[in-house]
């Protein structure tokens, strides 16, 4: 189809995510079922980062389909969104074993996939999704980040390092948080009212 040839960004996102299945950058690799590059449309207006795949992402290779994949659904809904309008991803694209924190040697063999997404999608705005996410998409544009409570629903005015087009970061808490912290969704749903009013006075 014509939105597939090449030159277009989506068949520059299916060409890294083949890219993505062979890389071998890091012992992620070794024990990975599938990667999980991302999925969602090209271009995108909203690219949602979080940290890793978890259990169910490995063996399916797409992100986000278990309990915390279920609750991103219903959060974008609340803020008239669905998952088909957003780009989904993380900063690694392999599952780190146990489901464990990717370590700082991971997240820098992963980040430069990362980054060619960002350029490919061209979102308006990148809203990473909890502490580690975040850290990671503050330290590429030089952004300070003293601390994730600090920042979290904020809105970030950032330039695009290769074409200095203007994109927003706005933090939000990770879905997952409340599997493990259920009083924690008041603040969960806060972040993403936060994100629609963004996204209402962009248009």
């Amino acid at each position: 189809m014509p939105f597939k040839t090449p030159g277009t960004p989506l068949y520059a996102m299916e060409a890294l995510a083949g890219q993505i299945g062979s890389c071998r950058k890091c012992a992620l690799a070794l024990s990975r079922t599938r990667t999980v590059p991302g999925e969602g449309p090209a271009p995108c207006r909203v690219m949602l980062i979080g940290e890793g795949p978890g259990k169910k992402e490995d063996e399916s290779g797409r992100p986000f389909v278990g309990r915390a994949g279920a609750i991103l659904s219903d959060l974008l809904a609340q803020i008239g969104l669905s998952r088909e309008e957003v780009f989904i991803t993380s900063v690694v694209k392999c599952r780190p074993p146990a489901n464990r924190t990717p370590g700082k040697g991971e997240i820098a063999a992963c980040m430069p996939f990362l980054d060619r997404q960002i350029a490919v999608l061209s979102p308006a705005v990148l809203v990473p999704m909890g502490r580690v996410a975040t850290s990671a998409i503050f330290s590429r544009y030089g952004v300070s980040f003293p601390s994730f409570r600090e920042v979290r629903g904020r809105s970030v005015l950032v330039s695009e390092m290769e074409t200095g087009r203007e994109m927003r970061i706005v933090p939000v808490y990770h879905p997952a948080v409340i599997t493990h912290n259920p009083p924690a969704r008041a603040a969960l749903e806060e972040d993403f009212m936060r994100l629609g009013e963004i996204l209402a006075d962009l248009h």
